[in-house]
Parts: C-alpha cells; sequence; structure tokens
C-alpha cells in the first residue's frame, strides 16, 4: 500500500484563486477538496492498494498535481489540464525514491512545483506531503 498525505501548500501564485491537488499512482487518482487562498491547508490521506512486487513497484511514480482554480463542471478537469491555458503545476516522485529512505517513508517534506510545460518558468509554489510505502504486516509510521 502506497499512502500519500497532502498536508498544504504554500506561496501558490494568483489573486482569489481556489486550489485543488490530484494525486496519481500506479493508474489509481484521488483529488483533494477544494480550498482557498494562497496558502492551503488540506491535510487528506489517500490510500493506493497495489499488487506489484517490489521489483515492479519502483518503476512506479506519484504524480502531485494543482490547479489553482479547481471549481469547474464535471469533466473539465482534463481539458483544462490539457489545454493551452492551463494552470497546472506538477511534481512527480519516483516510488524507488521512497525506498532509499528510513521506513520507505517521506515525512513532512515540501516539494517545489513547477509548470510543466514551461520547465524553465521556476518555482510555482511549495506542496508540503508525507508519503510511505507498506508492505505486508508493516506498520505505517507515527
Amino acid at each position: 500500500q502506497i499512502r500519500v498525505r497532502v498536508i498544504e501548500g504554500r506561496q501558490l501564485p494568483g489573486n482569489n484563486i481556489k486550489p485543488v491537488v490530484k494525486v496519481h499512482v500506479c493508474g489509481q487518482t484521488h483529488r483533494t477538496r477544494i480550498k482557498r487562498g494562497n496558502n492551503p491547508y488540506f491535510d487528506e490521506i489517500f490510500f493506493y492498494n497495489v499488487h506489484m512486487t517490489p521489483l515492479e513497484l519502483l518503476d512506479e511514480t506519484v504524480s502531485i498535481r494543482v490547479r489553482k482554480n479547481g471549481a469547474c463542471s464535471k469533466g473539465c478537469w482534463m481539458h483544462i489540464a490539457l489545454s493551452v491555458h492551463s494552470t497546472m503545476m506538477v511534481r512527480n516522485i519516483s516510488v524507488s525514491c521512497l525506498s532509499v529512505f528510513v521506513g520507505h517513508a517521506v515525512m513532512r517534506k515540501w516539494l517545489l512545483l513547477s509548470d510543466p510545460e514551461d520547465t524553465n518558468s521556476g518555482a510555482k509554489g511549495y506542496m508540503k506531503v508525507s508519503m510511505f510505502v507498506l508492505g505486508t504486516g508493516d506498520e505505517p509510521p507515527v
């Protein structure tokens, strides 16, 4: 099982924004509730049950995407995410990266967000997250 806790965002660009975070792991996607402001507090935990060998799991990534204006009609998420005028920021982390940390965990770390369509645009804010991988019988970190 992979668990991802989206804790909070900082310095997200824009005015009157309503950010939402989408986390994609091993073909499964979860998203947070829509919040308001440039420094949103989410504190949401997502569980991803995967049935893979440890070797297969090492090739997977955790994708964290933040859209500045989350409120939209049903189905517009993908349209906005793929449009030229996207307000999306993204961060990808390999699951193999988690395996080198004690307890296969990254706890309360700030990740730098960037625009996937303009890699030279610099920082687009930060997202504080915890992530860990649990095998059968493992206890989650406190």
